[in-house]
């Protein structure tokens, strides 16, 4: 859990330091500096309270002692982070979507041109549904399945959180190139 933290929180800095560190006149990794400084600035607060707690838990983690014959408490930590992660995605993944040439208006979702408007389409309803159903089935089963080889919740956990902090740095801050 504190490793994810650490480099959730580290890939965050990464992200947004590229746009809140951009000189007036160029371009970051989103369009023309100062487009995204807002979303950019609370993405790094939040992360590096991120990396700093992450290094907490990590180093005192790695200082206990681990019971061979211990109880399986070590399923929910990573069962809960998948069902997080599935959360964070499905309220990342754009539920309307226009076509080319058009905007999407941020308040009454409609597609927007110069010539013509119409009520947005929704093609990612059922992909916010899925993204949801997904983490939760699968982090319900790293919660209830009792002889799981050790190795694999916090495999799991770790490609689901990795997925989920890349895609969610692409939709808010956009990574840098």
């Amino acid at each position: 859990m504190g490793g994810c933290l650490l480099l959730g929180g580290a890939a965050a800095v990464a992200a947004s330091w590229d746009e809140v560190n951009c000189v007036a006149g160029e371009y970051s990794s989103s369009g023309p500096c100062g487009i995204g400084i807002v979303a950019a600035s609370q993405v790094l607060f939040v992360a590096l309270i991120a990396v700093v707690a992450g290094a907490i838990i990590l180093t005192r983690g790695l200082r206990r002692p681990v019971d061979p014959n211990g109880g399986t408490g070590w399923r929910l930590g990573p069962g809960f982070l998948v069902i997080a992660s599935g959360i964070l995605l499905s309220m990342m993944v754009p539920r309307f979507a226009c076509p080319a040439g058009y905007t999407l208006s941020p308040v009454f979702r409609f597609c927007v041109s110069a010539d013509r408007s119409y009520p947005a389409p929704s093609p990612g309803g059922p992909y916010k549904l899925g993204a949801f159903a997904l983490g939760l089935a699968v982090g319900l089963l790293l919660l209830f399945w009792r002889r799981a080889p050790w190795w694999l919740p916090p495999v799991v956990a770790v490609v689901v959180f990795a997925g989920t902090v890349g895609y969610t740095l692409q939709r808010s801050v956009g990574l840098p190139m």
